[in-house]
């Protein structure tokens, strides 16, 4: 048993040693920097840093489901779905969605909430829900310990969902957006909101919007948009990390209404453009 652990060591420390690479001295193709003096010499090198231009997006969660079959099934209405922690869905705290006209640094677009619910900021990169309860069934019905029906609980609801967008620009100033632009023929999710928190700034308002199909939104405010995006993570390396991509944490909602049955679809485009270099 020892022979072949040592064996096992013994083939893995080459293996390593074999993927070092290795720098051999640079040599210079123009005139020689000489010089001589009684007690010194000094001589000038230039060293010179050439990188291209880039502009680059990463997104892991390429199709991001709203399961609710969950809340149904056998046993509804005492459903007890379980999400994994991925998903939440709450009652509404009003009747409609409450909006907020924002200014100039947010594009001047209006910032929502759906029907009053909102989410608030715990350990990066994960948030908290405000609403009116959670859903424990679709259609949405709540029963009280005697049975009877718990009033507001067949009303409508909105879920959320989070995931994360690394973005990477090189330049002086960049603008980040979404593009919502559904499937022809498909069946449309009716009413969807999104908002953008980056990882170096989580914890400041950065507006809630809602998409419509064929509407383009800024998710990131002006005064965050500096760049490039590696010299802000370094603001915050506790929930950036120490590197060149920035972490941005996405919330999307879906409000629960009078949508029918089946799967309902909405195609997102995000772009990221390095507007200043």
């Amino acid at each position: 048993m020892r022979k072949g652990i040592l064996a096992a060591v013994l083939v893995l420390v080459p293996l390593a040693l074999a993927q070092a690479p290795t720098v051999a001295p640079t040599k210079g193709n123009g005139p020689d920097a000489y010089a001589k003096g009684t007690d010194s010499a000094s001589v000038n090198q230039t060293i010179e840093l050439i990188l291209p231009k880039a502009t680059a997006l990463h997104l892991d969660v390429t199709t991001l489901t709203f399961d609710l079959t969950g809340l149904d099934g056998a046993t509804w209405p005492n459903s007890t779905p379980d999400f994994g922690g991925k998903m939440v869905c709450v009652y509404g705290l009003t009747d409609e969605d409450v909006k907020t006209q924002l200014g100039d640094n947010f594009y001047n677009q209006i910032q929502t909430l759906p029907l009053g619910t909102s989410y608030g900021v715990s350990t990066w990169p994960n948030i908290y829900i405000n609403g009116g309860g959670q859903v424990t069934a679709y259609p949405p019905i709540k029963l009280d310990k005697n049975g009877e029906l718990v009033p507001g609980s067949k009303n409508y609801f909105v879920c959320y969902r989070t995931f994360i967008l690394q973005k990477f620009s090189n330049g002086k100033q960049w603008d980040l957006t979404v593009t919502r632009n559904d499937p022809q023929g498909a069946q449309s999710i009716q009413h969807l909101y999104i908002q953008d928190n980056p990882c170096d700034t989580f914890g400041a308002a950065t507006g809630l919007y809602e998409l419509p199909n064929g509407a383009m939104l800024h998710l990131v405010p002006k005064n965050l948009q500096a760049g490039p995006t590696g010299s802000r993570s370094k603001a915050n390396p506790a929930n950036c990390g120490y590197k060149s991509w920035l972490d941005d944490l996405v919330v999307v909602a879906i409000k629960v209404n009078a949508d029918l049955w089946g799967k309902s679809t909405a195609n997102l485009t995000y772009t990221l453009a390095t507007t200043a270099w």
